[in-house]
């Protein structure tokens, strides 16, 4: 049976549509495989290689004036530093003097070590029940007495010249810093210097060099042997102390002595 308009049948060819594809990948759109980060230094030469040559002339040129500039001024600041921090100390001590000092009260003495400066009573050393015992707890004493040798300080002393001075237990004294009670033992040492100024020496100095150091007993102070001699024993010096114990409730029992022997006479300290 045909059909009613007796015609036959148009067909036509459609290309079929492609299927439905996915966009390639970031590798293979061209980019290859992904390598490894490259690090800030490698960042930095590329960028630097990227500046054109004559700019990376100058700024080389830059950099090197600034580096240069810097190390003089670390070399010059640091020379005036050290000058400043380090002065030269000068060592110079006076020349002795070729003159003579009869022997005379004393008016001042300075050790310079401990920056101990002491003037002295007018009246020799008083004594309690035979024993040496100042009466100003701020000056020295030298003492003297019609039944002993000992001599006042001069260049020709016929023997052993003694001073002393108090020490203080919690209160000022002038000789509190011949001897560290606390930690029980002398301040001076072998070869500090004691200079003297006498009524006769005007404004020249007496030098003494220290040789000895003692503590004895306040008890047999007066029979040592060591440090009073079996003789006469011209030029030789002593400063007597008391040592005052750490703690301040208990008795001074012991002296504090330095020997010391005559050096020469100087006009300054």
């Amino acid at each position: 049976m045909t059909s009613g308009r007796n015609y036959s049948r148009r067909t036509t060819s459609r290309t079929p549509s492609p299927q439905y594809q996915r966009p390639p990948s970031r590798e293979q759109r061209g980019r290859g495989t992904l390598g490894p980060r490259k690090t800030f230094r490698q960042k930095l030469v590329d960028a630097i290689f990227r500046i054109p040559p004559r700019m990376r002339l100058y700024i080389a040129i830059a950099l090197l004036v600034v580096i240069i500039a810097s190390l003089l001024t670390a070399v010059f600041s640091g020379g005036d530093e050290e000058d400043v921090a380090e002065p030269v100390a000068t060592t110079t001590s006076p020349a002795p003097l070729d003159v003579s000092v009869n022997p005379s009260k004393p008016v001042e003495m300075h050790i310079p070590s401990l920056d101990l400066r002491a003037e002295f009573e007018q009246e020799s050393c008083a004594t309690t029940d035979g024993a040496i015992d100042p009466e100003s707890m701020s000056k020295a004493c030298t003492y003297t007495a019609d039944d002993r040798p000992y001599s006042l300080p001069g260049t020709d002393a016929s023997d052993i010249v003694v001073i002393a001075g108090h020490t203080g237990a919690g209160v000022p004294a002038v000789f509190n810093d011949l001897y560290d009670g606390s930690a029980d033992k002398h301040q001076v040492h072998i070869g500090d210097e004691l200079f003297i100024r006498t009524e006769e020496s005007g404004d020249l100095w007496l030098v003494y060099e220290a040789t000895d150091l003692h503590e004895p007993e306040k008890s047999g102070l007066s029979q040592s042997e060591e440090i009073w001699g079996t003789s006469a024993t011209p030029g030789r010096l002593l400063t007597i102390s008391c040592i005052q114990p750490a703690n301040l409730l208990q008795a001074a029992v012991k002296n504090a002595v330095v020997g010391w022997q005559y050096s020469r006479v100087v006009d300054a300290i």
